[in-house]
């Protein structure tokens, strides 16, 4: 393992770190959203733990690399495109998942998007695939995963992903971050009807993160004053809170929501 990071200027975690420990091995887990930003990091992390992975997105092109990807780190990998715009695809992908699979231990409803503008200008269209993708989807797709765990006597995983936005306000971001409250308030649900069945639902929201992983970073001059610790996030801190929820150890956590944003939020901007 690489050392500690011992600072906000540090190098980047180690892409190794959690390889061959395999405290994931023999789980399948379905990432959405997993060909590319956090989805794709997400994915990889867990398959250095050991679990098969179902990578999901809307290019089938996409899909087939990020299968290769996860698959080079030594786990099977399964490639199910869907658009999670539509109601029906995805319904088709959680079925699709169990069927490939044959055993669903966990679920990363980690796919989303936001089209920003003013509030008093969305349209019926804006609001419904927003509220589609981010919240609906992800409720849909959960209901597979749960009926098949619960049908299995599975002790799964479901991991929502959420923003900072939902604690505070996104400049023309209003659509999503009511979704994505959507999203919190559906994990603390799910977390409390779950647990007799020894499944756990945890939500993570993070705060600023480059879109993609490996883009350069921002220098950290010109990080804004308003996240403390001096960086933007990265793909890697938002997936290691992600592997935590679905490790063994942390099966009593559940129904929490987990906000990862380099004390941004702690900050009172004046």
């Amino acid at each position: 393992m690489s050392e500690p990071v011992s600072s906000p200027r540090s190098p980047r975690i180690d892409p190794e770190w959690g390889r061959g420990f395999g405290r994931l091995a023999g789980r399948n887990a379905l990432v959405t959203g997993s060909t590319r930003g956090l989805g794709r990091t997400m994915a990889e992390w867990l398959a250095r733990e050991g679990a098969n992975i179902v990578v999901s997105g809307r290019n089938p092109d996409d899909v087939a690399a990020s299968v290769a990807a996860v698959e080079a780190l030594g786990v099977r990998a399964w490639g199910i495109p869907a658009d999670l715009a539509s109601v029906e695809d995805a319904h088709r992908l959680g079925a699709a998942a169990i069927a490939a699979t044959g055993q669903l231990d966990i679920l990363v409803n980690n796919a989303g998007m936001s089209i920003r503008g003013n509030f008093w200008e969305v349209t019926d269209a804006e609001w419904d695939e927003q509220m589609t993708i981010n919240v609906r989807s992800p409720f849909i797709l959960a209901q597979h995963a749960a009926a098949h765990m619960i049908e299995r006597g599975l002790r799964g995983r479901i991991v929502n992903v959420s923003t900072i936005g939902a604690f505070a306000g996104h400049k023309d971001g209003m659509v999503y971050n009511i979704a994505k409250a959507g999203v919190q308030a559906m994990t603390r649900n799910m977390g409390f009807e779950l647990a007799p069945h020894g499944i756990s639902v945890n939500c993570v929201a993070p705060g600023a993160v480059p879109d993609k992983p490996g883009t350069p970073l921002s220098p950290e001059d010109d990080c804004p004053p308003f996240i403390p610790y001096g960086r933007y996030g990265r793909a890697e801190d938002i997936a290691t809170a992600v592997v935590f929820f679905c490790l063994p150890e942390t099966e009593w956590t559940t129904g929490q929501t987990l906000l990862i944003d380099g004390g941004h939020n702690t900050y009172l901007n004046e």
